[in-house]
């Protein structure tokens, strides 16, 4: 695997890692190549794990996952490199986990020409508490249309007390002075950072303005200019072509695996 697919995939485990700060009630599995949170809600995205060395078996790494799950509740989500965890996919399928999408891994080493908002949007930082509830309300409203109830995404966000960080930037954008669409970037290490970009969501009323191009470009750019060489993030069908007509470049593939 290449330094930068590896370096993106890192992040990913590094996102996994951040989840849990997000959630009280929480715990973390992050030993023999498995990265994997458990959260309060039984919810397969509340519950998250990445294989991250190649130091266990495959039957080995899904053993301890699954007692990890089974010790907190039944659903779980596994993502799953096409290509190098197709042992671990083979052996989840074994344990009724299922397919349930493929997220392309995309990856931007530059930092984005700046443009000006479409007329009557304003971009701004998340500064406040309630700046943090207006972006959790935006995206707990637009990741319904990826099939994830509104609360759940909508409680893992509103958490000023992560958010509001130094390793975090969000970018919410206003349209006609009321919060419509963000994005998030994450931050991880000192030392030549990567950066993981999330929760890129708009308001159904904001939609057709190209706001998800507005929000995760000002983020994408904030990471770059706070040292970060690498920024990346996983694509849903609804934004994988806005993130390519930015810059950002597809390098791998994710196999999303849920346990019901």
């Amino acid at each position: 695997m290449s330094d930068v697919a590896e370096r993106a995939h890192q992040n990913l485990c590094d996102f996994i890692r951040f989840q849990a700060r997000l959630d009280a009630g929480s715990e973390v599995l992050d030993r023999a190549g498995i990265v994997a949170m458990s959260g309060t809600p039984d919810f397969p995205t509340s519950r998250s794990a990445i294989r991250s060395t190649m130091e266990s078996s495959a039957s080995a790494w899904a053993d301890a996952l699954t007692a990890f799950f089974d010790a907190r509740g039944r659903t779980g989500c596994v993502f799953a490199r096409v290509g190098a965890d197709d042992d671990l996919y083979k052996e989840l399928s074994a344990r009724e986990f299922r397919e349930w999408a493929l997220s392309p891994e995309m990856v931007c080493d530059h930092r984005l020409d700046d443009r000006e908002p479409p007329a009557g949007v304003n971009v701004r930082w998340a500064t406040t508490a309630e700046d943090v509830a207006a972006y959790a309300d935006i995206a707990g409203k637009a990741f319904v249309h990826l099939s994830v109830p509104e609360n759940i995404t909508r409680d893992a966000v509103d958490n000023p007390a992560v958010m509001l960080g130094s390793d975090c930037v969000i970018a919410l954008a206003d349209l006609d002075g009321v919060p419509v669409a963000g994005a998030l970037v994450v931050l991880f290490g000192e030392q030549d950072p990567g950066a993981y970009v999330s929760w890129v969501a708009c308001l159904d009323a904001g939609r057709g303005r190209g706001l998800g191009d507005v929000v995760t470009r000002a983020v994408t750019n904030a990471a770059f200019d706070r040292g970060a060489s690498l920024v990346t993030l996983e694509a849903s069908p609804f934004g994988k072509s806005t993130y390519a007509r930015m810059g950002y470049e597809e390098i791998y593939n994710y196999r999303i695996l849920i346990r019901l």
